[in-house]
């Protein structure tokens, strides 16, 4: 039987890049497209939203927009500095990047976009940036506490894989005060590929931040753009500075198991491995004891005790369901096909393993 699959060498280069993605930062960098939108709204001396987005071109195809690009999108976020006339979010359309001799757009790339806010001071309308250069963001009104009062939380979205990046906003003297920005060094934000993030209102606490996503564990490798792996769901508290973790928890199923009973054996904790196998089934004894699993991992896959990463194995048509993994070693191929439970507790029931030829050098 051939197995179809890549295993891919473990490198630095290849880890980094499959890891999430950067998307351009919130406030570091000219955005030249502020100058426009308040060039377009400095005569606007009325507080009357109509007026507003009538300046803006609202619903029009706006100038160096990539072609086929929706029109910029007005949208009410409510009165955050109670002065009765209520924040707006402005999504505006970036220039097109000129291609040059040195620059050409990837034929892959998605068109670019930047979220502005725009507050009404009184006698015109300030606008501010909230993000510039994103695929995609989603804005949110959120509580951050007695001290803070009602902040704007701002998640921009790339693709490819999909990774959520969150930032917090103030909203003081009519423009947008960043307060924290997980893309920054000092952040302890971890995304999560094909993430999902949302913000749950806990009455006068601090809104809580919900990350959901793919677990990355790092000993048992996933394929960011397959089908394998497991769920992670990471609550962070607001502390008055910025989202920090609280606890993550993990969705149960055959990778879980998978992973914790690798990260287990890297650590030599023979008693949790052992929790992770079904005793009779996997030692094939009508006595099992812990001695003979600890005897049979060092006699049988001493691999599992070294510093080596392995790799989760992509369904196909002679392997669907199978949940299998390998490991890439000089001169060998090792592949494994676990046998679980089917109790809902999935417990390891039984390891094979076999040795494959190698993929062939690239």
């Amino acid at each position: 039987m051939v197995l179809m699959f890549t295993i891919t060498a473990p490198a630095q280069d290849q880890e980094d890049e499959l890891a999430p993605t950067r998307i351009a930062p919130t406030q570091t960098q000219p955005d030249t497209v502020l100058a426009q939108i308040a060039a377009l709204i400095q005569s606007v001396r009325t507080p009357d939203i109509g007026t507003l987005s009538k300046a803006l071109h609202i619903g029009e195809q706006q100038e160096g927009a990539a072609v086929g690009m929706p029109p910029g999108t007005l949208t009410a976020l409510g009165d955050m500095d109670g002065d009765g006339v209520p924040e707006m979010t402005l999504k505006w359309a970036m220039p097109d990047v000129e291609a040059t001799a040195e620059s050409t757009p990837a034929p892959e790339s998605h068109p670019l976009w930047g979220v502005y806010l725009l507050c009404w001071d009184g006698t015109g309308w300030k606008a501010s940036r909230l993000a510039s250069g994103v695929e995609d963001a989603a804005v949110h009104v959120i509580n951050l506490g007695k001290s803070a009062g009602r902040g704007i939380a701002v998640v921009t979205l790339g693709d490819d894989p999909v990774v959520a990046y969150p930032s917090v906003f103030q909203v003081k003297d009519h423009a947008a005060l960043l307060l924290w920005d997980g893309q920054a060094d000092e952040s302890r934000y971890e995304p999560l590929v094909h993430g999902r993030l949302d913000f749950r209102d806990r009455g006068d606490a601090p809104a809580e931040m919900v990350v959901t996503g793919h677990a990355d564990p790092g000993l048992l490798k996933f394929d960011p753009r397959g089908q394998r792996g497991f769920t992670a769901r990471a609550t962070y508290h607001w502390d008055g500075k910025g989202y920090v973790p609280a606890k993550t928890e993990y969705s149960p199923g055959r990778d879980y198991t998978l992973y914790r009973f690798i990260s287990a054996l890297h650590l030599h904790d023979y008693g949790s491995a052992y929790a992770l196998i079904a005793p009779a089934k996997f030692l094939n004894s009508a006595s099992p004891t812990l001695d003979a699993f600890r005897q049979l991992i060092q006699d049988t896959w001493p691999e599992f005790l070294d510093d080596h990463v392995f790799e989760a194995v992509e369904s196909n048509p002679s392997s669907a369901g199978e949940n299998l993994f390998a490991l890439l070693l000089p001169e060998k191929l090792y592949v494994y096909r676990p046998m679980f439970s089917s109790d809902g507790r999935f417990l390891l029931m039984n390891l094979k393993r076999t040795q494959e030829a190698p993929p062939p050098d690239p």
